[in-house]
């Protein structure tokens, strides 16, 4: 024996508001839109370089290792296998992660022009 109810024939529907249909439909479109938009990098510096003060500290220091015998003369180079700082257009000095965006999409691009072409279709209107 089932319990109570209207039964299975009767049911209730509800009614969206125009005015909220109107929004929801508008929201959809702006997301649609906002999904053609292509990751965007920052090109500005993201580390900052080293200063001249710190750059000569750090040499104090390895003539002071070379003068006790602890390393030999020349060895050791301030910052040698650091790329060399970026200087941006308000006059800082650091290091971007913008270039090597770009160099990883040239790869991909050169490797596979095909996968590349389906991801740059996703961004064109």
């Amino acid at each position: 024996m089932g319990g109570g109810g209207k039964g299975g024939g009767q049911t209730s529907q509800q009614k969206i508001p125009q005015y909220v249909d109107d929004v929801a439909r508008r929201n959809l479109a702006r997301a649609e839109s906002a999904q053609r938009i292509d990751y965007m990098p920052y090109y500005g510096p993201e580390v900052a370089g080293f200063n001249p003060n710190q750059v000569q500290a750090m040499q104090s220091n390895i003539g002071a290792a070379e003068a006790f015998g602890l390393v030999q003369p020349g060895a050791l180079q301030p910052l040698s296998g650091m790329p060399q700082a970026q200087t941006f257009a308000d006059g800082s000095v650091g290091y971007s992660s913008a270039p090597l965006y770009e160099q990883a999409l040239a790869e991909a691009a050169r490797r596979d022009p095909a996968s590349y072409q389906q991801r740059e279709k996703l961004f064109v209107s």
